[in-house]
């Protein structure tokens, strides 16, 4: 159990001795700071941020730490060349096309290019997310979250492309510069046709005023076990306000953003595709809201909640 307001050290817990995407031993594992530092600056997020974290079905909440300015890091896990050289090419690249819609709302025709890189940062940013937050809230948080496997990430590096599998749509959040993170992850198992089921992960989260939807899975051991697709078609109710990056839409190589907003009361309905995602109790949701109270939502096959507020 973590004290309130701590950050404990817990890389070695998770047992890290190489690094995430290349999983190379040699030389120092660094600290990657996954939302990046010109977000926190652009949204002027100040002083500490509570967690509170609370289990599907219970109403009282209680709190498991503090983040200070959102600065969520996962600690000694990514080695020096992919922190400094290709994690840092990716965030430069991702800025000059995600900072502006994200802080400012400004209206941007995406080419295919630029979906891809955006899928790719977002794809990373999830999984890098709940790695952070199984470091940082270890034995707090009654489902401890996905954890990605080593194919999904190293694909990551070696291609610099979301990996097999992988879906990522994209809409507009309303923001309104008072909640500009919110984070949601459920998952549940793959069906196959040996009965054992492969863990997937379906997370949205906002970055200002841009929504992102990510789903991965192992896809080694989905293609293994011969796991059904992950069915990728947005119900009527949304197909305007969210449109798929990745993979890319032939029929549709440019889109442009933003569609219909996503209010604070349209997130139930983003984070559960109107209901047409199942919701129960086999899997995990965090929530995570900065600037002002989140409120409590029931996402898709939810269980357990982290709120960040």
């Amino acid at each position: 159990m973590t004290t309130p307001g701590a950050l404990p050290a817990a890389a070695p817990a998770l047992g890290i001795t190489a690094c995430v995407f290349c999983g190379t031993t040699n030389g120092k594992l660094t600290c990657e700071h996954v939302i990046p530092k010109w977000a926190r600056r652009s949204f002027d997020i100040k002083g500490p941020v509570t967690v509170n974290a609370r289990e599907e079905g219970l109403d009282q909440r209680r709190q498991v730490g503090s983040i200070q300015a959102l600065n969520i890091t996962l600690d000694d896990a990514i080695c020096e060349d992919c922190n400094s050289v290709w994690l840092s090419r990716l965030e430069r690249a991702v800025k000059p096309v995600l900072a502006p819609m994200a802080v400012n709302a400004q209206p941007t025709a995406l080419s295919p290019a630029s979906q891809k890189l955006l899928a790719t940062w977002a794809v990373k940013t999830v999984l890098l997310l709940e790695l952070a937050f199984r470091q940082i809230y270890l034995g707090s948080r009654p489902v401890e979250g996905y954890e990605a496997s080593p194919p999904e990430l190293a694909w990551l590096r070696a291609s610099s492309e979301p990996p097999p599998r992988s879906r990522v749509w994209m809409g507009c959040w309303d923001c309104q510069q008072t909640v500009p993170v919110r984070y949601s992850p459920s998952s549940a198992p793959l069906p196959t046709p040996d009965g054992s089921g492969v863990e997937d992960h379906f997370a949205t989260f906002t970055l200002g005023y841009v929504a992102f939807q990510v789903f991965t899975v192992d896809y080694v051991a989905a293609d293994q076990h011969q796991a059904s697709a992950w069915n990728d078609h947005t119900p009527s109710s949304l197909a305007q306000a969210l449109f798929r990056i990745w993979p890319p839409l032939l029929r549709q190589p440019e889109v442009s953003w933003p569609a219909q907003a996503f209010t604070t009361a349209d997130w139930n309905r983003l984070v559960t595709w109107d209901g047409a995602l199942r919701e129960g109790t086999d899997a995990a949701l965090a929530e995570a809201a900065v600037g002002q109270p989140a409120h409590e939502r029931h996402g898709p096959h939810a269980r357990s909640h982290l709120t960040v507020t």
